[in-house]
């Protein structure tokens, strides 16, 4: 199983480029901004601030995971890519919740759209991207 999991890794690392990942952020960014604006014109400022947060949050986590994957460069052995690529997927998710602590206890958010942003932006963009013929990918 550990020898599946780090020849998963090394061939996503081999295949994804950053600039892809520069592109998915630029995508997750657009998609929360499309919403915020939805949310502002149909609600008010605090759900548009809200969701521009939530989906900013998901945005700058990917960020983080990929930079943290890219960081090494490509001569790091099998073993210490599947280590990065942990570490930084429990970083992520630290980020991701501490960031959303900030917002909810301080900030005092709207629940829903920030949540809805945060999904749209770390889930739905994500798989309409995986949806794309591989070609449609290096265009993004």
């Amino acid at each position: 199983m550990n020898q599946e999991a780090t020849r998963v890794v090394s061939e996503a690392q081999t295949q994804a480029q950053p600039g892809d990942l520069l592109n998915l952020a630029l995508l997750q960014l657009t998609g929360t901004v499309v919403f915020s604006l939805v949310m502002y014109f149909c609600f008010d400022l605090r759900e548009a601030i809200s969701a521009l947060l939530g989906g900013s949050i998901a945005m700058l986590a990917s960020l983080y995971s990929a930079w943290q994957l890219y960081r090494g460069g490509q001569n790091q052995q099998p073993g210490e890519m599947l280590v990065r690529f942990y570490i930084s997927v429990v970083l992520k998710i630290a980020f991701s919740l501490a960031m959303m602590a900030i917002c909810i206890i301080f900030m005092k958010v709207s629940m829903l759209p920030f949540i809805i942003a945060y999904l749209v932006a770390a889930v739905v963009i994500n798989w309409l991207v995986l949806l794309l013929p591989e070609k449609q990918h290096s265009k993004l």
